[in-house]
């Protein structure tokens, strides 16, 4: 599964690159010299991408940067992940065509059943591991130490022989098949945990109502079936190249032209699925899970609908900052609470619309049995917030912390790999965003951040959050033992001993 567009602060489940922009812990002091003034009078280690679209649809986003990484990315993106499986039969296929596209022979190649060690370069993201499939796109992805424009093209060929060109012979199919009915009955205790998880924070969301990940459909589907969701999948208005490396942005846009403008539609065009919401007037006050095998966390959040995408990139930037700055500020708040707790204990994150949803969560990895006190603990945090708001002194310590993480992120800069990279950039385009660079990150934020003021990051907070819909959720292997785990949550809310009441 890919993340997006994840401001993630602590370390419940936060990928790494995603950590480097909006981690740390809200105590750090900010360094001494500032890592990024060297950086800062030099050019910007990216370009601006180039971003287009062929005449079939088909559509591209190439960075050039210089960076530290020999080589290129290139990431192939197909629109229509599990939510496009809607006719009988086909609930896990997406998934099954992406590991067949490492396995199937191709009209060009039809003897060969691993295409890639034709190749004859070095790649540093070989099949199996290049490829992922969420409810809303399969990406396939591969680096390369040459940045050869020959390289590129040999490279640019075999997506075009994927999307277009696979035979699917039956052996090739079955190796998939296997391959993915392991990796289901591997990540099935997981993924059952994550479904009830997400049906009681955001019901009717994707990721609640598609249960691909578990699909009886994926041993017995005939080629027949497989086929007709490929072509119907894998058509050029459904697909994105992005490549990022150091390269002559308009040669690799004459390459790409080369592999994939002659690409005509298949089949008619199929009307986009509609995307399912999250059902607010589904969302009760209180969930749990007494599952041995969970976690132990409390955790609160508030659900609303993804936000629009800004309208200009000032305004794109101002919306992240102020999400950077605010998460800072609560987790300088939760630590304040637990002084001497591991700076994992608590944290919060700020998730934007990759289950279909904008989610703000904030949770409490209690240890042992401490659950009641976990809860009264996180229910009165967030209830003097909503009262009270920030703090000076946390807001102070926030922007501080802001411009330190970012500073250290520009620095960084050159040392991103370009499938991050790629990977941010796809995901950017898909949603009708800007890519922000680091570097363009920090210059804003030191213009923008002395006249952000404590009172508008608390309005900030009280329009957000009550804008949602108030989630508590208790997961406790201990409630196995309860009889009514619902009041028994309920109680240790109430006795946070606040003016907060829960329903």
């Amino acid at each position: 599964m890919c993340w997006r567009s994840r401001l993630w602060i602590g370390s419940i489940a936060a990928p790494a690159s995603a950590l480097l922009l909006a981690g740390g812990t809200a105590d750090r002091a900010a360094a001494s010299d500032d890592p990024a003034s060297a950086s800062a009078k030099r050019p910007s280690d990216w370009k601006a991408p180039l971003l287009g679209r062929l005449r079939n649809g088909v559509r591209f986003a190439i960075l050039s940067r210089r960076g530290s990484e020999p080589g290129v990315a290139l990431l192939m993106r197909n629109e229509g992940g599990f939510i496009a499986e809607h006719r009988p039969g086909e609930r896990g296929l997406a998934h099954l065509i992406e590991h067949i596209v490492f396995h199937s022979p191709v009209a060009d190649a039809p003897d060969d059943f691993d295409h890639l060690e034709r190749l004859g370069m070095p790649l540093t993201l070989p099949a199996p591991t290049a490829g992922s499939t969420s409810w809303r796109e399969t990406n396939y992805y591969l680096s390369t130490r040459s940045a050869a424009p020959k390289d590129l093209d040999v490279l640019l060929g075999l997506f075009r022989d994927a999307a277009t060109n696979m035979t699917l012979r039956t052996d090739a199919v079955d190796a998939s098949r296997g391959e993915v009915v392991r990796e289901m009955a591997e990540k099935k205790t997981g993924n059952d945990i994550y479904a009830r998880y997400i049906a009681a924070v955001a019901p009717g969301s994707p990721n609640d109502v598609i249960d691909a990940q578990n699909s009886a459909d994926v041993p017995i589907a005939s080629i027949d079936t497989i086929r007709a969701l490929y072509h119907r999948l894998y058509q050029p208005q459904n697909m994105m190249i992005v490549v990022v490396g150091n390269i002559d942005a308009g040669t690799v846009r004459t390459l790409i032209e080369k592999r994939f403008g002659d690409w005509k539609q298949a089949v008619p065009a199929s009307r986009p699925t509609a995307v399912p919401t999250v059902r607010r007037d589904h969302i009760r006050p209180i969930s749990f899970s007494a599952l041995p095998q969970a976690r132990r966390a409390v955790l609160m959040t508030v659900v609303m609908p993804t936000p629009a995408a800004p309208s200009s990139r000032d305004s794109q930037l101002r919306a992240d900052l102020m999400d950077l700055l605010v998460a800072r500020a609560v987790n300088s708040r939760l630590q304040a609470l637990q002084p001497h707790s591991a700076a994992e204990k608590t944290g919060m994150f700020i998730e934007n619309g990759d289950q279909g949803h904008r989610q703000i969560m904030v949770w409490d990895r209690y240890a042992g049995d401490q659950w009641p006190s976990a809860v009264a603990g996180l229910k009165g945090a967030m209830c003097t917030l909503s009262s009270d708001g920030f703090t000076e002194k946390e807001w102070a310590l926030a922007k501080q912390n802001l411009l330190s993480d970012l500073a250290h992120r520009a620095a960084a800069m050159p040392g991103m790999p370009n499938v991050d990279v790629a990977k941010d950039l796809s995901h950017a385009v898909a949603d009708g965003r800007g890519l922000i660079s680091p570097d363009e990150r920090l210059r804003h934020a030191r213009k923008m951040l002395p006249a952000i003021d404590v009172r508008l990051g608390s309005k900030w907070w009280h329009r957000q959050w009550g804008s949602g819909v108030e989630h508590l959720r208790v997961e406790a292997p201990e409630l196995g033992s309860v009889a009514d785990p619902i009041s028994a949550i309920r109680v240790a809310a109430k006795g946070s001993d606040t003016l907060c009441t829960l329903q």
